[in-house]
């Protein structure tokens, strides 16, 4: 790992050699405790640290019962002598970026908040308004082991730690959840094809009255290529994502490509364009926004599904009768071995206004041991919920915190109990990185300052063009030719340009 090391030589390895103890014991030195004198004697117990308060900025609802567990979660701090409490504000998602960006521009103080590439990150960094980590990283052992290397190595920004990389998996699997009572009705075997899968999905639409075959949200439709195609969830040698809508790479040309003219998919348009034309496809998809609530009713026999944690457990529900009409198919799933960058979409971020950098970091190793990062991200032990082994958890309220906001930690996540078993097979192989291929351009996250204009004549393209095209809406030859020449007219080939140049120079240092 090329991971750059703060303090190189012998001097300041010892300071990190104390800092790194300090952390252990709970006594490491910050803004908040400068001023207390040194203990009487050297076997006295350290001096009580006084106590900053920690403003922070998340955006969603606050969850039911939060202040209860915040409480508690202050009275541990105190009691573990971190030095600090946690005034956590939460904000309308509708609003969280201008109000993030307004009150940063204000020069308001505080002290942490959660920012990403598709919020304002890349603004920030450029405005040098976040705190570079690196040092303060390697400076606090939990923290830093509770977070896979990849995932600091391929998270960071102009070669550093901008935020602390918040995410549970380290790569994309994608496929569908499917009624299994449906298949076996129709003495269909389990699914590991995608002739398999297209089997089942007819056998539905000639045979049920009541039940539809496929629905899934507009929106998440640009993946249907991804999902349905002959390549999906392998790594091969030709195209993969690259995180900028639209675009892919070409491993075999190293050429960044419009992901419409993308060869190893190219057999995923024009099996969408036929399930649409053929009723498989919702044919309302267009408009379709409530894909969750309409499988959950039983008028549709599959939707979609990732193994992320989150997408499976929306279902959890339709099991509580006892069942087991809910199985999970991932096209190519005993030789899946995907592509991954291990890019995360969400950072902990501290602003360069901050007093109080250190004590945030204190938090965020405090955070990172697993009773600490249990009792926040689940809630009281007893009340809100009670542990099933190590890695399992049994909810006993409606405490739900939004992890991705400060504490998910690949190696500390825990799995509700009534997770079906597909879904915790699924999750359980996506949060390892081994299960992963590594991307060739990992390490790359696209910056548009340079070419804003253009990338923003061109994203209306994604939701009138691209998406329908991904959708079926618009046949595969139509839809790729529309989208070539609107491209080439709105000087796309100048962001193609700038991706390319960012991608290239992040290759050329391996």
């Amino acid at each position: 790992m090329r991971l750059k090391r703060w303090f190189g030589t012998a001097t300041t390895a010892v300071l990190v050699s104390s800092l790194v103890l300090a952390g252990c014991g709970g006594n490491t030195k910050n803004e908040g405790n400068a001023a207390n004198p040194p203990s009487s004697t050297d076997s006295a117990a350290p001096a009580a640290k006084d106590i900053v308060t920690l403003k922070a900025y998340f955006p969603g609802d606050k969850p039911a019962g939060f202040d209860t567990v915040l409480q508690a979660v202050n009275d541990k701090l105190k009691a573990d002598n971190i030095g600090a409490a946690l005034n956590v504000n939460f904000m309308p998602w509708s609003d969280y970026g201008n109000a993030v960006s307004v009150k940063m521009s204000a020069g308001e103080e505080f002290d942490m908040y959660l920012d990403a590439p598709w919020i304002s990150m890349n603004q920030m960094i450029e405005s040098k308004s976040l705190m570079e980590l690196d040092a303060a990283v390697a400076a606090r052992p939990e923290l830093k082991a509770s977070i896979p290397e990849e995932m600091w190595e391929y998270n960071k920004f102009g070669g550093k730690i901008m935020g602390v990389p918040l995410g549970t998996t380290q790569g994309q699997l994608y496929g569908l959840l499917i009624r299994k009572d449906l298949r076996e009705k129709y003495g269909l075997p389990e699914l590991k094809t995608l002739g398999d899968l297209e089997k089942f999905l007819y056998a539905v639409k000639e045979n049920e009255k009541d039940v539809k075959p496929f629905v899934i949200n507009g929106i998440k439709a640009d993946k249907l290529p991804f999902i349905l195609s002959d390549s999906a969830n392998l790594a091969k040698d030709e195209v993969l994502e690259i995180g900028v809508n639209m675009f892919s790479y070409s491993i075999k040309d190293k050429k960044v490509i419009g992901q419409w003219v993308s060869p190893t998919i190219a057999d995923a348009y024009e099996r969408v364009t036929k399930y649409y034309k053929d009723g498989i496809i919702s044919k309302n998809i267009a408009q379709e926004q409530n894909a969750e609530t309409l499988f959950k009713q039983g008028k549709y026999a599959a939707t979609y599904y990732a193994a992320d944690g989150v997408e499976g457990l929306k279902y959890s529900e339709m099991l509580k009768d006892g069942s087991d009409k809910l199985e999970i198919f991932i096209p190519n799933g005993e030789q899946a071995k995907p592509y991954t960058a291990y890019q995360q979409w969400n950072f902990l971020c501290i602003p360069t206004t901050s007093k109080h950098s250190d004590t945030v970091m204190d938090v965020m190793n405090w955070l990172s041991i697993k009773e600490n990062h249990d009792l926040m991200e689940y809630g009281i032990q007893g009340k809100d919920w009670e542990p099933v082994g190590d890695s399992s958890y049994k909810v006993l309220s409606a405490y739900t915190f939004p992890g991705y906001v400060l504490t998910w930690r690949p190696t500390l996540n825990r799995t509700p109990d009534n997770m079906m078993p597909d879904d915790k097979k699924w999750f359980d192989f996506s949060t390892k990185t081994s299960n992963f291929t590594l991307s060739p351009i990992a390490g790359f996250n696209f910056n548009a300052e340079k070419v804003k204009t253009e990338y923003a004549k061109i994203t209306p393209l994604h939701d009138s063009i691209f998406l329908p095209l991904s959708q079926g809406l618009i046949p595969a030859e139509e839809g790729k030719k529309t989208m070539e020449d609107k491209m080439a007219s709105l000087g796309g080939q100048k962001v193609i340009d700038e991706i390319q140049a960012q991608i290239d120079a992040v290759t050329s240092g391996k």
